[in-house]
């Protein structure tokens, strides 16, 4: 006589397998590293090593007692966007003349990170920078829910002397910038903490 599981259980066996996906896949989805903070963070860490190599270069070498901003330095326009893009890796044209966008970035590297808002001059004591990843179209469809509908990419500041920082958590329009870094301190500090 041939042996087979009966209807119930099957049945049993299927909600026991439903309780367990039902446990486990919010656990998964927590663990799946946030693709936005893994950009953030690397661009952002990119862009100090752009930024420092550009100061060094001889066209922005300037006098040791001097705080002029870039604008006052007579630098090209599209001299700053050439310098960075020369410091990184990367890949396909580089286009540090006209209006740039995601879908038009100056430059992208080999990682897949597009760069714009690299050309034209110096305004004031900081510049925004956006970096981002390259989206895909179910990424393209549901990104400003995430970040809000104004947002551009993800914005990096970069000071007048040179220095890359991330947005100030008290300037509310850097709000899901703010996010990604300081959750990741806080991390960082429930570690050493305990």
């Amino acid at each position: 006589m041939k042996k087979a599981f009966t209807l119930s259980e099957a049945l049993i066996t299927l909600a026991i397998l439903g309780v367990l996906a039902a446990i486990l896949i919010p656990v998964i989805n927590n663990v799946r590293p946030d693709k936005d903070k893994i950009t953030y963070k690397k661009a952002l860490y990119n862009m100090q090593g752009a930024i420092s190599n550009a100061m060094d270069s001889t066209e922005y070498l300037a006098a040791a007692n001097s705080s002029a901003y870039w604008k006052d330095k007579n630098i090209s326009a599209s001299a700053f966007c050439e310098a960075v893009a020369d410091s990184l890796n990367t890949a396909g044209p580089i286009n540090c003349t006209g209006p740039s966008s995601y879908d038009s970035p100056n430059f992208m590297t080999t990682d897949g990170i597009r760069y714009w808002g690299l050309e034209g001059a110096f305004d004031g004591n900081t510049r925004t920078i956006y970096v981002d990843r390259t989206l895909n179209s179910h990424e393209l469809r549901t990104i400003a829910s995430k970040r809000g509908s104004d947002a551009e990419g993800l914005r990096i500041q970069v000071r007048y002397d040179g220095k890359v920082q991330t947005p100030d958590s008290k300037d509310d329009s850097f709000e899901y910038e703010n996010e990604l870094i300081e959750s990741s301190l806080q991390v960082s500090a429930n570690k050493t903490s305990t």
